[in-house]
């Protein structure tokens, strides 16, 4: 058992990290990342050793946050955040010519690398994480647990509610939001 809660801290600032986006607030945050190791804990003798620990840790995670979520009576609907999303949008549609053509000087700078080797730098990370701090709540929460979490997108469209279309929709919106906020706070920085 020992052993075990050393791992689980080992793990604590990874399931933090995806609790602070998700969640937008850190002191909530840390309530559900204390209450998910609590949890591990009591079901200690559950883990059967199928998963990785890190994927069973955040399978608790994912599932607190998503209860959380579903009982939150205010949860703002994503028709509120039309404004947000429009704003990303028309930024994106600035890219392209009268001819829907891309425009040169809208195209992304070089980067010098590949996403791969800008992957493994922790600043990065720390840049992506800050930009999607300024997308809206539901359009980051979705983004990352489709393309950070790997979620369906039908389990996705469950749990908040929507359509696929709507969701394909968000997830387009959430990539050129954050390809812009990169394109600013990551790779202008690094020329």
């Amino acid at each position: 058992m020992e052993n075990f809660k050393k791992m689980l801290i080992a793990l604590r600032p990874d399931i933090l990290r995806f609790a602070k986006i998700q969640l937008r607030d850190d002191a909530l945050a840390e309530d559900m990342v204390q209450d998910t190791l609590t949890t591990a804990i009591d079901k200690f003798q559950q883990f059967r050793g199928d998963a990785v620990l890190k994927t069973w840790i955040i399978t608790i995670l994912k599932n607190k946050i998503t209860d959380y979520f579903r009982g939150r009576k205010n949860l703002s609907s994503l028709d509120e955040l039309q404004e947000e999303n429009a704003a990303i949008d028309a930024q994106y549609n600035q890219c392209f010519d009268e001819n829907d053509h891309w425009l040169s000087s809208a195209s992304p700078n070089h980067w010098g690398a590949t996403p791969e080797e800008f992957s493994h730098r922790q600043a990065f990370f720390r840049a992506l994480e800050n930009c999607m701090q300024d997308l809206p709540e539901d359009t980051a929460q979705i983004f990352y647990l489709r393309e950070v979490m790997g979620m369906d997108v039908e389990e996705i469209c469950n749990d908040f509610d929507i359509s696929k279309e709507n969701c394909y929709v968000i997830l387009h919106r959430a990539r050129n939001g954050l390809r812009k906020c990169l394109q600013h706070r990551w790779f202008d920085l690094s020329d």
